[in-house]
């Protein structure tokens, strides 16, 4: 694998950023959990999302491969918690040793005081759910709609495990 690096989202390149993250978050949801909409019509809806005003309280990491995206991870900050809202990695780099060094990465830059990580999984991707159990993660609950279970750890636990 080429060299690995992590950067943040520069929103002066989302036009050509977005196009990119919104290709692999499709290409890894349409097999968990498709809309039944057309790729546009997703990509329209998403993109509306990205620039509105709730976003921008979101932090956006960049995983590059090369000069290659290979993935991304949104999370956010409340409190002593990181909301790891979105991690989508390109399937080709999946199973690969870029999602341990990204959490290294993460690891090092979270600030201090955050005591807990909590995310929001699909019922139907087991791989993700795998991960967070391997992580330390519990159910928790699960989201409004009924989709998606909620996952907490201590983030103690992630630090351990990737020492």
């Amino acid at each position: 694998m080429a060299k690995v690096s992590f950067c943040d989202f520069d929103p002066m390149k989302s036009e050509v950023i977005l196009p990119q993250m919104f290709h692999i978050l499709s290409t890894n949801m349409d097999k968990i959990a498709p809309t039944g909409d057309s790729y546009e019509e997703d990509m329209k809806i998403w993109l509306s999302y990205m620039m509105s005003e709730q976003i921008k309280e979101m932090k956006i990491l960049l995983m590059y491969v090369g000069e290659t995206l290979a993935g991304y991870f949104q999370y956010s900050i409340n409190k002593n918690i990181v909301l790891l809202e979105e991690v989508e990695i390109v399937p080709e780099y999946q199973r690969t040793l870029l999602f341990y060094h990204f959490l290294k990465y993460v690891s090092n830059i979270i600030p201090k005081n955050i005591e807990y990580a909590e995310a929001y999984i699909n019922k139907h991707n087991s791989n993700s759910q795998r991960i967070a159990q391997k992580l330390g993660m519990q159910i928790v609950g699960e989201n409004p709609n009924g989709h998606s279970f909620r996952y907490r750890g201590e983030l103690s636990s992630f630090k351990k495990i990737l020492r």
